[in-house]
């Protein structure tokens, strides 16, 4: 019994132990990440940069908003604003120079984005801020069956713009709902319309982590793998399944003549063939080679390719490009599942093991507890 007992007090002093040192663990790692949030908002932007900012929040502070053309223009200006500069410090500075939320910004540049096309016929209606940032919401169908109503004379509320353009659809409008050729092409534009704004999504958060990797080497400094794996792996790797299915071809596998379809390599010397490699790569940091080989890698084949996928900058092929593995298009489902199998078992394995200290720091910590707490143990536990 004294046996049993002993095991009993050991197992809860190994879990006091283990929760002392993860709460441990969790305050340390906030005071990192406190110590490193500053420092990585106040990189030093280059004179222009910071030039072009300062005459934006001049013309930004002296728009009113009281006319369309001032929307738009304001739109433009918060778009601007937040190519010149970091994204990480792009919502400190709308709140330090403007006054703006991020929230906000996003609604005039969506405005200035994807009413353009449209700005002379809503100047001549004279469409307020509101009216226009719940127009800009809808789909260009939607814009144009508004504006419509517009050059008909007609004078549409804010609340009656948001009804026309997010409106609940009847059933018979759902594409699933719809058969033929017809009711699978909506389907299929509509599945499309996501896949590319996540794809889109996952791309951006893939590139401003490499872009940060790459701001360490313009200083001096060397990439951190680990810290830079830790960041774009899973992004990558969705970012990665999303461009297979909008993009790549499907076609048969060559040594399993009855099995189902793979997805294939786009030609490896075009711009959205260097995108799926690097998205590729990106995804499987275990395969990643030395630090020096990825660093240059990263600099001249994956910057440049996300650059391309997201901001459509030219991507220009280089002559020497570093040695990339081949992607075995038979094998990347079965990689990517096994991957994943082999992640959920080390998280298995890490819940199910015990701390890693010695039987005499377990008594050390279980002689303090009980010097503490004078009344017997056993006298306090349940029969």
């Amino acid at each position: 019994m004294a046996n049993i007992d002993r095991k009993v007090k050991r197992a809860a002093a190994a879990k006091q132990t283990k929760k002392t040192r993860a709460e441990n663990n969790a305050v340390t790692k906030k005071k990192v990440r406190a110590a490193l949030a500053p420092k990585e908002n106040d990189d030093p932007l280059s004179p222009e940069a910071e030039a072009r900012l300062a005459e934006l929040v001049k013309r930004i502070v002296s728009l009113h908003r009281k006319s369309t053309g001032q929307v738009f223009e304001l739109g433009e200006c918060l778009a601007e604003a937040k190519s010149v500069q970091p994204i990480k410090r792009y919502g400190r500075w709308l709140k330090e120079n403007c006054g703006y939320s991020v929230r906000s910004a996003w609604s005039f540049i969506s405005v200035h984005e994807r009413l353009a096309d449209h700005r002379e016929r809503l100047e001549q209606h004279a469409v307020g801020s509101t009216a226009l940032i719940e127009l800009a919401k809808g789909e260009p169908d939607q814009i144009e069956d508004v504006i419509k109503q517009f050059d008909e004379g007609k004078s549409l509320k804010p609340t009656e713009i948001k009804r026309l353009v997010g409106g609940k659809k009847d059933e018979a409008a759902d594409p699933r709902q719809l058969g033929g050729k017809a009711g699978l092409q909506k389907m299929a534009a509509a599945k499309l319309k996501s896949d590319m704004d996540e794809f889109h999504r996952l791309a951006t958060l893939v590139l401003t982590e490499l872009e940060d990797a790459i701001s360490r080497v313009t200083a001096g400094k060397r990439m951190i793998m680990r810290s830079l794996a830790n960041e774009v792996e899973l992004y990558a790797r969705h970012a990665s399944d999303r461009f297979k299915d909008i993009a790549a071809p499907l076609q048969p596998v060559d040594h399993l003549p009855r099995g189902n379809l793979s997805h294939g390599k786009i030609a490896d010397q075009t711009g959205w063939g260097a995108v799926q490699r690097s998205l590729y790569r990106l995804g499987g940091a275990d395969s990643w080679p030395v630090r020096d080989e990825m660093e240059k890698w990263v600099i001249e084949v994956a910057h440049p390719a996300l650059r391309f996928a997201v901001h459509g900058e030219p991507y220009v092929v280089s002559a020497n490009l570093p040695a990339v593995p081949v992607l075995d298009v038979a094998k990347v489902e079965i990689d990517v599942t096994k991957n994943d199998q082999i992640m959920v078992e080390k998280e298995d394995d890490a819940d199910e093991t015990t701390p890693s200290i010695s039987d005499a720091e377990l008594d050390a910590t279980l002689n303090s507890f009980m010097a503490v707490n004078k009344a017997p143990v056993e006298a306090r536990m349940p029969r």
